[in-house]
């Protein structure tokens, strides 16, 4: 084979490889391309990413909203409706409850009414989150915007109302002075009384109780056993509110320093309503 020739057999042999690789090249780009969302199916990609499969529009969380408070611990939420996108159908609706630590209040499970009625009371004087979907044989939407509330002060309460009177007091001392005069305890089980409603009105700051196992002026409550004069934050530091106590004793309001403790005995503060 002369050079000649050689040189034209090697040509062709580098341009054949080169058709091979722009072929190749071009089905990897049709196959990337595919994949990237053009501005017609963005939408469906973005539902997609937020795990909704059910084109149809978002039904709108009307009532209640706006942090009004409602008249029951059991409110009854109102949606719009909303509408299938493709083919005939009725949706239903899902209605979630979230409270201000995003932890899940109530749901509804599905339902066919553009509103549903909170079943289990919630917390009294409490903020809620809420919001709703649309839902059609197995499908989900896109949750609705939220919307906002609270909860009013618990009726009949057995103190009165210690509650809507106490809460917002800044000073201490003042705010126990407050609740001490609803309660007037006259024993240890009175003074527990006054420290779950100091411990309330503080949660929004990390007040709680103090778990306390033995000794003095113990009260056992909710399958616990407590410090009936003092409140406790997550820290661990405590507050006598209580001093004198027990049956017999002044069991007088107040608000001292009590050092610290182990941060285990800390527990939030429950509602005092709770049996």
């Amino acid at each position: 084979m002369t050079p000649t020739s050689r040189t034209m057999r090697t040509a062709r042999t580098i341009g054949a490889c080169a058709a091979v690789a722009f072929a190749v090249l071009s089905i990897a780009c049709q196959s990337t391309s595919s994949l990237i969302p053009s501005s017609s199916n963005t939408q469906d990609a973005s539902a997609a990413a937020e795990g909704t499969s059910l084109k149809a529009t978002v039904p709108s969380a009307l009532s209640p909203s706006g942090n009004v408070t409602t008249s029951s611990l059991t409110p009854t939420l109102v949606a719009s409706g909303a509408t299938l996108k493709y083919g005939a159908g009725t949706p239903q609706y899902r209605y979630r409850v979230t409270d201000e630590t995003g932890t899940l209040a109530a749901d509804s499970g599905l339902q066919s009414a553009l509103s549903w009625t909170v079943p289990a009371p919630l917390t009294p004087t409490s903020r809620y989150t809420w919001a709703v979907r649309a839902e059609f044989r197995g499908l989900v939407g896109t949750w609705s915007a939220p919307a906002t509330f609270s909860t009013p002060v618990a009726p009949a309460d057995d103190f009165g109302a210690w509650e809507s009177t106490c809460q917002g007091i800044a000073d201490r001392t003042t705010l126990v002075v407050c609740v001490w005069n609803f309660v007037q305890p006259k024993n240890s089980v009175g003074d527990l009384e006054v420290a779950k409603r100091v411990a309330w009105l503080l949660r929004r700051e990390g007040g709680g109780l103090l778990l306390k196992g033995s000794g003095e002026n113990v009260v056992p409550w909710l399958g616990m056993s407590f410090s009936a004069t003092r409140v406790c934050f997550p820290d661990g530091h405590i507050f006598k509110i209580i001093s004198d106590a027990g049956p017999g004793g002044a069991n007088s309001p107040g608000w001292g320093d009590n050092d610290f403790v182990d941060k285990s005995l800390y527990v939030a503060a429950i509602d005092p309503r709770l049996k």
